[in-house]
């Protein structure tokens, strides 16, 4: 399986956990197209980027920083799922 796709499949699977814990619908089926900043606010992406570093790690075992504040359009990366996954694929 290439990366991409594998990395995909994490920020999906973490995309899925935290919409039932915080009873969000548009993540019930995310896909590529699925909104992520649109219906998160700071607090909740930190909490996704946390959960997608760590099953990054553990697949990969390679430790990544999701969220880089030194990076001033690093809000853009989470636009939607296929723009997360682009950024974390260049990691």
């Amino acid at each position: 399986m290439d990366k991409r796709k594998k990395i995909q499949e994490i920020v999906v699977a973490c995309l899925k956990n935290f919409g039932q814990e915080e009873m969000i619908s548009d993540f019930e089926s995310p896909n590529e197209k699925t909104k992520i900043k649109e219906v998160l606010d700071s607090m909740d992406l930190v909490v996704l980027s946390v959960d997608i570093e760590e099953q990054y790690a553990e697949v990969f075992e390679k430790e990544i920083k999701v969220l880089n504040e030194e990076e001033a359009s690093f809000m853009i990366n989470f636009k939607d799922v296929e723009t997360l996954v682009e950024y974390i694929n260049k990691l």
